[in-house]
């Protein structure tokens, strides 16, 4: 091992990236799992008991009978419910809690003022206060609504608001927004009680309670005994108890994550045993003269066997310590980074060092080289004595036999014939035929494995036969002759190298094909889903200002106005509802919608959302009678046909004439807008809000208006789908780093091989530069051709996996992913060319006349 240290660098460097990989991922899982912990038990604060009710709820009655119980010193209910707070010019919708009853169980931090311990105070975080422009001692206002019984209201009920004046006593800590949504805004317990009943129109429940013990006492007896109160009705537990049954709950996307993370270990650990199992054939080939002294000496076969295991172990056990130390030294310095940038996730920077983070990534590194060392050690054991006496330059390998390009054959022809499968199965199925997409799923995945081994056996047969086809183009000099010549001596050293390429290249296209084909048919989803961009409603009528600010804010590329009105509808079976209905034009909308397909507007029709259409039980093709009232105040009422479509929102549409049917036509009280394709949405929206909410102190008079934007829900989607794009190539880049150290390792240990041959060339004339441009056009070609594999492979499994998953959600187009593939090729090429730089360089050093030495 020390006179072959600088061939076993590559093998040592791929089987480091690998074990690398899994460290990482398993040091990433467990800071999840932690994060998780911290902020579940963060919300508890120093609770010692935590009682769950998952069914209806405890009344105020029971959380008396609780306190009461011996040994507990306090119970604090962790109910919540919504309420609008301002002054006069500003307004926001927050969510209010309770106080706690002692400090232990305050899972706020206060950074002034002091917590409220009466009516008519409340803590505001530092955030709603900056956003109302209030501090300690002001007075803000409350605003509740609830529903009353009616009965001549439609629906039986009708809302009221009740105000309450409020002061302000102290500010919080703005709490993490990783998992929970805390009180923005604290008041005191029995004031919050009484609004708490006001929201629930009698006794509120509690489905969540913290209980802190009085000093001395036992902390099973109170658990029993707090037990026994409610029998099986609820579940008291400790604090770590219930974090850990709460991380579990949401443990569904770490262990999604964690999986996702090991497979690309795992095609990362399995190109490594390519590169490593490729690095031993060719030490052992180059040891011949070696191993048949030793033979000839009186070594035995099980010892040179041992020789050769032994010598993978050590590798592998150096590699894989090495591959630990950069995993965690990369998850250690993203953990610092993500520490230090403010984020809303509760992230600690220490890294969580167990034995299985340590033991696992050894042994699978370990193991990975051992098993890929075993056909090498085989080999070296076929190596006959008088072997030492005859050359070891100059010979081929044998080409592969026929049972392999059969067995070829049918693993090719079983894969993708499972593959074709899974797509008819996936596209004739039912959309809500769960059983039947898992079974064009499970098909696909097995047509896509054997498949690639079916590539990876085969590569034997076509990767020497595309370096002829292509070196026949580019390799016209006789240095591209040579090295053609080269590339094809040995076929199966040539295919296992390619074959490297070939998965990790595969995997890239594979994704960037499914992830370009998910985007584009998740856009027009999306546009269908969410057509309308922003959003802009008051109650009344909008004013000029506000709808110039809209109009002149930059980004906005159209807009248009919605007259709304309250209208009864009635169905065929005499069912009636009120629906929210607005005139609008069929050339405004075609302006306006991302989709004017969802808005199909037109004399006798009625456009339902179906979100509305569902909650009134509407259904396409309902025949309604709208209800209004004319100008004079008469009834009036249009028959129309109910077209149920994916708008979003709670407004359906008429068009100007038939809407006119049902009265006086209303002042516009709603704006919609579309934004421009190269604007950020996000910050769009909000500059519209800012813009609006400052117009309501200037001008008098304005209404704040409600403001939703989809623009920021589409954008989010195709944001998700994105990141997670590059994620996945980020991993999966790994694969293709270390098949390209395989394409140097080949083109290292060829040069050795052929230290004589290229001598020889040079004395016959060859010149240094065409010595490195013939090793450059061996890597380029090698490299090429796992490149081009991989790509044509990539781009069927990508296709035929967004088929399967996609079906379901529209029409999936076959895109190629251009860029993507030009992108992966130029890098697979020039890493090949840089792969020969340094075996071109210990080439052109050997002087021919001592390399023509005999030993």
């Amino acid at each position: 091992m020390r006179t072959s240290a600088g061939r076993l660098v590559a093998a040592g460097i791929a089987i480091m990236l690998g074990t690398a990989f899994v460290a990482a991922s398993l040091l990433a899982t467990a800071t999840m799992e932690r994060t998780t912990y911290n902020s579940v038990s963060s919300a508890y604060a120093g609770a010692d008991l935590v009682l769950v009710d998952p069914g209806g709820g405890r009344s105020e009655g029971d959380l008396a009978e609780i306190a009461a119980v011996d040994g507990v010193a306090a119970v604090h209910s962790m109910a919540m419910a919504g309420a609008e707070l301002g002054t006069e010019d500003r307004r926001e919708y927050v969510t209010l809690g309770a106080a706690a009853p002692t400090e232990s169980l305050e899972s706020a931090d206060l950074t002034e003022g002091e917590m409220p311990t009466a009516a008519g105070q409340v803590a505001l975080t530092t955030a709603v206060a900056d956003r109302l422009q209030v501090g300690i001692g002001d007075e803000i206002t409350s605003t509740v609504e609830y529903w009353i019984d009616d009965p001549d209201a439609p629906d039986g009920e009708t809302s009221e608001t009740e105000s309450t004046s409020l002061e302000v006593v102290g500010l919080l800590d703005e709490p993490e927004a990783f998992l929970f949504n805390r009180a923005s805004a604290l008041l005191q317990a029995d004031q919050m009680n009484d609004l708490l009943a006001l929201t629930w129109a009698g006794e509120p429940a509690h489905f969540e309670m913290s209980l802190a013990l009085a000093d001395g006492a036992d902390l099973e007896t109170v658990r029993t005994d707090v037990e026994a109160l409610f029998g099986d009705a609820v579940h008291v537990r400790t604090v770590e108890e219930q974090a850990k049954i709460t991380t579990a709950e949401l443990a569904g996307n770490e262990q999604v994550m964690t999986m996702l993370l090991l497979a690309f270990a795992t095609v990362a650990l399995a190109v490594a045993a390519l590169v490593i199992a490729n690095t031993f054939q060719v030490l052992i080939a180059q040891r011949t003269r070696t191993l048949a002294l030793l033979r000839c000496v009186g070594a035995g076969k099980a010892q040179v066997r041992r020789s050769v295991l032994l010598e993978a172990a050590i590798l592998g056990l150096i590699a894989s310590v090495a591959g630990i130390a950069l995993g965690s030294t990369l998850v250690g310095v993203g953990l610092a980074v993500l520490a230090n940038l403010n984020l809303d996730v509760p992230i600690d920077a220490g890294l969580v060092i167990t034995p299985a983070v340590m033991l696992a990534p050894l042994l699978t590194g370990l193991l990975v080289t051992m098993l890929a060392a075993l056909v090498p050690a085989r080999m070296a054991t076929r190596v006959a004595p008088l072997a030492a006496l005859r050359p070891l330059e100059g010979a081929s390998a044998g080409s592969a036999g026929r049972a392999r390009a059969v067995f070829t054959g049918l693993l090719l022809g079983g894969g993708f014939g499972l593959l074709a499968l899974a797509v008819v199965i996936g596209r004739a199925a039912d959309t809500e035929s769960d059983s039947t997409l898992m079974l064009a799923l499970g098909l696909g995945l097995l047509g896509g494995v054997v498949s690639l081994v079916g590539l990876l056996v085969g590569s034997v047969f076509v990767v020497p036969r595309l370096i002829r086809l292509v070196g026949r183009l580019v390799g016209r000099g006789i240095t591209g002759k040579i090295a053609i010549a080269n590339s094809v001596r040995n076929p199966k050293r040539t295919a296992s190298t390619a074959s490297a390429l070939l998965i990790g290249v595969a995997l890239v296209t594979m994704m960037s094909t499914g992830a370009a084909t998910a985007r584009e048919t998740l856009s027009e989803t999306l546009d269908a889903r969410f057509p309308v961009d922003l959003s802009v409603a008051t109650p009344d009528s909008l004013s000029d200002v506000q709808i110039s600010a809209v109009q002149d804010m930059p980004g906005v590329r159209d807009s248009m106005l919605l007259a709304r009105t309250e209208v009864e509808a009635t169905s065929a079976s005499g069912e009636t509802s009120w629906l929210t209905a607005a005139a609008v034009s069929d050339g405004d909308l075609a302006d306006v919608l991302r989709d004017p397909a969802t808005a199909p507007v037109g004399p006798g029709r009625v456009v339902v959302p179906s979100d509305m259409a569902s909650w009134y039980g509407i259904e396409d093709g309902d025949e309604l009678t709208l209800a209004g009232q004319s100008e004079s105040g008469d009834a009036t009422s249009v028959t129309v046909t109910a077209a149920v479509t994916t708008l979003d929102g709670q407004v359906a549409l008429l068009d100007p004439s038939t809407f006119a049917e049902l009265g006086e036509v209303p002042a516009a009280s709603m704006m919609w807008a579309r934004f421009a394709d190269d604007v950020n949405e996000r910050d769009l929206v909000r500059t519209v809000q800012s813009t609006l909410t400052d117009l309501s102190e200037t001008v008098e008079g304005l209404q704040p208006p409600e403001i939703s934007g989809a623009a920021v829900e589409r954008a989010g989607y195709a944001q998700v789908v994105d990141t997670l794009l590059a994620v996945v190539l980020g991993l999966l880049g790994v694969s293709v780093v270390i098949a390209l150290v395989g394409v140097a390792n080949t083109l290292s240990l060829s040069v050795i091989e052929r230290r004589r041959e290229s001598a020889m060339l040079r004395a016959l004339g060859l010149t240094k530069a065409q010595l490195r441009g013939m090793l450059a056009v061996e890597g380029v070609l090698m490299a090429g051709a796992g490149a081009m594999i991989g790509a044509v492979a990539g781009l069927i499994y990508g296709w035929a996996g967004s088929s399967v998953l996609l079906q379901s959600i529209g029409e999936v187009p076959f895109l190629v992913p251009w860029r993507d593939l030009a992108a992966v090729a130029g890098v697979a090429l020039v890493a090949g060319l840089l792969a020969s730089v340094l075996p071109a360089r210990s080439a052109v050093r050997t002087s021919p006349v001592a390399a023509l030495g005999v030993d």
